[in-house]
């Protein structure tokens, strides 16, 4: 059943769980709740986009949208996330103004408490008591803005799902520029028009958040570094640190140490 439906049938309730899978390039279009909603992906990477702005979603962040605020969200990866829908006339108020933030632990198994079976059981009062220390979690946690992917423009989207297949390619900017049919001058353009950065930087931010997705495997971070197209673990490291603020194997041991999947919760 679709949230919007879930929601009508829910007008007494505080709130509701969803769990959704997306598949990669899968596009959930402009739409809006007439409830807050919360999204945090498990597995994968999402785009968000709402008023015109666009951020990456990764599954050591959540989303916090406001009750009637259009939105759209983009599979970057195949992905699964939890949503969370609350009632804004239930006792709990909420903000009023969207945010993307990190995901302490502590928001964390909130978020995994309130899809529990034992939920359920919880009184009214207990309910409300946890949906105020999750409102006020969110409150005070820092924002989390990741750059944008998914550019609009047909060019460089075709660049972009080039490189979310085959992250290590070698091309240069000018041959990219033949594969596309557009000079070197348009591409350099386009890239600062849609992301304010150039070519090789969003190249690059590209390839570093994909490997937010690699990371939530086995595999050791030289094989990863590798898979992307760097020379070594240490030049991936490095640039790594630079954009996140933390190294891949520290944002692997604080961010993915949960290990669930939709399926383990759904049982």
């Amino acid at each position: 059943m679709q949230a919007n439906e879930l929601i009508l049938t829910s007008s007494n309730s505080q709130l509701i769980t969803k769990a959704i899978h997306m598949p990669a390039g899968y596009i959930d279009e402009f739409h809006s709740h007439p409830w807050h909603q919360i999204v945090f992906p498990l597995t994968g990477l999402l785009q968000s986009t709402i008023d015109q702005k666009s951020a990456i979603v990764p599954h050591n962040a959540m989303l916090f949208i406001p009750e009637s605020t259009v939105h759209k969200s983009v599979a970057v990866t195949d992905t699964q996330f939890l949503a969370i829908y609350l009632n804004p006339s239930a006792c709990v108020q909420y903000g009023d103004c969207p945010k993307s933030c990190l995901v302490t632990p502590f928001i964390k198994e909130l978020i995994l408490l309130l899809f529990g079976e034992g939920i359920s059981k919880l009184s009214d009062v207990n309910l409300t008591n946890l949906l105020v220390v999750l409102r006020d979690q969110i409150k005070i946690a820092g924002s989390y803005d990741i750059p944008l992917l998914i550019p609009a423009d047909k060019r460089l989207k075709s660049i972009f799902t080039q490189l979310r297949q085959q992250p290590n390619l070698k091309l240069t900017f000018k041959e990219w520029s033949v594969k596309v049919g557009a000079s070197e001058r348009t591409l350099s353009r386009l890239c600062a028009k849609e992301f304010n950065q150039s070519f090789s930087l969003w190249r690059q931010s590209v390839r570093l958040v994909l490997s937010l997705q690699l990371l939530s495997s086995t595999r050791t971070i030289q094989d990863i570094a590798l898979e992307l197209g760097y020379a070594s673990d240490s030049a991936y490291i490095y640039a790594f640190k630079k954009m996140f603020n933390q190294t891949p194997s520290k944002y692997r041991s604080d961010s993915l140490a949960h290990g669930l999947t939709i399926s383990a919760l759904l049982g």
